[in-house]
């Protein structure tokens, strides 16, 4: 403090007079003292007391807490009168970046944040800009005392100014999608670790939903208008996802509207690598899978690739790159949506795994479902409803609804129908009698559609039989991979691989299944010429050697059969239909069903550990016969060389080879 002493030479004393002026009475000096001149009286008026520590008050980071406030307070009350200067030296203290040299400490600039706190009916938007000063203001580095502060600041405004609470929740969800550095402080605040920095921008969004429980209808909108575009970095993507998931804890009233937006989202990358992969040659695929193993060796997610040399890329290698980035985002964002709800389902009570698993049915139904072609996200609820029996019915409950359901549309229909026969196909703990359920369900429905439309039936038509199409090729895939719980044994077990080779007859099948099919095989639809070939190969083969059916001589009279011209011969008879440019240019393909079975083998390498174990590998029919294309036998004929057991070696390449057939060992196919 500055001491002010008076001289031992006392000075004047001021009393008002008599008429209201002031005048100076002087007391009698000595002699000596009139000989001292009037300058030098004045320079020995004031001395320092040398005992007392004087210190200069620079760059106002001593104001108290009162002066702050009155400061503010005339700020505010200038500016409504508009005189703006004060205002806005107010906003540039918040403008201010911490680490330039003009920059108030900490301890200051919070001394502005609590007296702001006190007039915060005043900030209405005639004070937006200070408003939104402060909220830009790098806040969440610095001290512990500081950020209380301003979380104090945020609840109080938003108290009694709730326009500003969509500004507020964007400033703190836009910490998401870019992490704030570490480095944004002060002198005067101790260091921080980023995990603290982003624990305290949940703290503060939990503190702002617990005191203002209107926040969550905004917060929603705001985490969804603020998601990464799908061409960001797949570390951006994985931040933001897992700090959704964060949120969830603590905004209970938006947590499925929150996970339903992360799978749509994950769902349109998941349809876009798709579109991409189609684009590329097989050879391409493969060579793109053996990349993204290679580089799934480094465990941390990083941004996309290295761009110091893309220039210099030829375009399709460029194309390459940017589906793998895509790929390998795609993977990492799976992972860390494995990893969130197997914390649930691992932890969680009885009633939040329920509620959890019914949230996944939901986004099945609602949005995977009606996605074209999703080939990853699906497999999140084929790995959790494999949990429990319970969830394996009501999974398959809810594909058999979508299946039948007459009011729903036939595309969304047949997707529901792929879908069911792929779990039961693919899905390691589906009980043998989910299996039979399954099966008697869709032959129920296969032979009610057969009677329906076979009397005015004309020939194979995908476009007017869609629905009964699709559950045809449902019934044939499962087959191929299920038929074993499809005969009876005497004893109720599954026959073993001898009782396979060496039973003598036909087998039992379950109930009328083969009946059913064989019926609907050789009726007027003909659905083994509308559905994929290379299934039908497939089943021809498998339902041959288990002498189920023989169909060999209806394949090949169904070569024969040119479903344009069946079409065209049907648009001319009242039927309808006709042949597109589109579908001329495909040709016979444009007329036949998509060999598209959701749940073929998980290729992404990072996260297929969670699936691994929930999944059915092709395996050959014993004693059933080979059959390779030339290049295979020359590949295998590499692969063998130096193989000392042929009959593993030919149960390999059967496996391979098969797998292959159904359209299920290359990427996306």
């Amino acid at each position: 403090m500055v001491a002010l002493a008076l001289t031992e030479r006392p000075l004047g004393i001021v009393d008002p007079s008599a008429e209201g002026s002031l005048k100076r009475k002087q007391t009698d000096h000595s002699s000596d003292t009139e000989n001292i001149t009037s300058s030098q009286l004045k320079r020995r008026r004031v001395t320092f007391d040398p005992l007392v520590d004087v210190r200069i008050l620079s760059e106002h980071n001593e104001k108290s807490l009162e002066l702050v406030g009155e400061e503010v307070r005339r700020a505010i009350e200038k500016h409504a009168a508009g005189e703006k200067a004060a205002y806005d030296g107010l906003k540039g203290l918040f403008k201010e970046a911490p680490t330039s040299a003009g920059a108030p400490l900490s301890r200051l600039l919070q001394k502005y944040v609590m007296a702001l706190t006190n007039h915060t009916p005043q900030l209405d938007h005639n004070c937006k800009g200070l408003v939104h000063a402060v909220l830009d203001c790098n806040w969440v580095a610095r001290n512990e005392d500081f950020v209380r502060s301003y979380r104090n600041f945020l609840r109080s405004l938003l108290s009694v100014q709730s326009g500003y609470m969509s500004t507020v929740l964007q400033m703190l969800v836009d910490m998401f999608l870019t992490p704030p550095s570490v480095n944004a402080r002060q002198q005067d605040d101790p260091p921080i670790q980023r995990v603290r920095v982003q624990a305290r921008i949940h703290e503060t969004l939990a503190s702002i939903l617990r005191y203002s429980p209107m926040a969550s209808t905004f917060l929603a909108p705001v985490i969804s208008s603020t998601f990464p575009f799908s061409n960001d970095s797949a570390k951006t993507h994985v931040e933001y996802i897992r700090n959704i998931f964060k949120a969830t804890e603590y905004a209970p009233d938006i947590k499925g509207e929150m996970l339903a937006l992360v799978t749509d989202k994950l769902c349109k990358i998941d349809a876009q690598m798709q579109v991409d992969l189609d684009d590329l040659d097989d050879d391409l695929e493969e060579r793109l899978v053996g990349e993204a193993i290679h580089d799934d060796e480094h465990d941390d997610v990083s941004d996309d690739g290295s761009v110091s040399s893309e220039e210099d890329l030829e375009p399709e290698e460029q194309r390459m790159k940017e589906v793998r980035d895509m790929m390998l985002k795609l993977d990492s964002i799976m992972d860390v949506q494995f990893s969130y709800y197997d914390t649930i389902f691992e932890n969680g009570d009885l009633l939040e795994i329920d509620r959890t698993y019914q949230t996944l049915l939901a986004q099945f139904q609602s949005i995977i479902v009606p996605t074209y072609q999703s080939r990853h996200t699906q497999f999140v609820l084929f790995h959790f409803s494999q949990t429990s029996t319970d969830f394996i019915e009501r999974f398959v409950a809810a594909c058999s609804h979508l299946a039948i359901d007459s009011n729903r549309p036939p595309i969304l229909r047949a997707s529901a129908c792929a879908y069911l026969a792929s779990y039961i196909a693919r899905g390691a703990h589906v009980p043998r009698f989910v299996v039979r359920d399954v099966f008697d369900l869709l032959c129920s429905q296969l032979e009610r559609l057969r009677v329906l439309h076979e009397p005015k039936c004309t020939g194979p038509d995908l476009r007017r039989y869609g629905t009964y199409y699709a559950i045809a090729q449902a019934l044939i895939y499962a087959f191929c991979f299920r038929w074993r719980d499809l005969i009876v044994t005497p004893d109720g077990s599954l026959p073993t691989d001898a009782d396979i080779m060496y039973h003598e007859g036909d087998f039992q099948w379950h109930r009328s299944t083969r009946d059913i099919v064989r019926r609907n095989i050789f009726c007027k639809l003909n659905p083994l010429r509308i559905c994929a070939p290379t299934i039908v190969k497939q089943f021809g083969g498998i339902a041959k050697h288990l002498r189920f059916t023989y169909v060999d001589t209806l394949i090949e009279t169904n070569k024969r059969v040119r479903l344009s011209r069946s079409l065209a011969s049907g648009y001319l008879n009242g039927i309808g239909g006709r042949e597109t440019a589109l579908t001329g240019k495909k040709g016979e393909e444009a007329f036949l069903m998509e060999p598209y079975f959701p749940f073929d083998p998980y290729v992404l390498p990072r996260s297929k550990c969670w699936v691994e174990q929930d999944y059915v590998q092709w395996r050959p029919v014993p004693g059933m016969p080979v059959e390779k294309d030339e290049e295979d036998e020359d590949e295998d004929d590499d692969e063998e060389e130096g193989s000392e057991d042929e009959d593993d070696d030919s149960s390999s390449d059967q496996e391979d080879v098969d797998d292959a057939t159904l359209g299920s060992v290359r990427l996306m196919r």
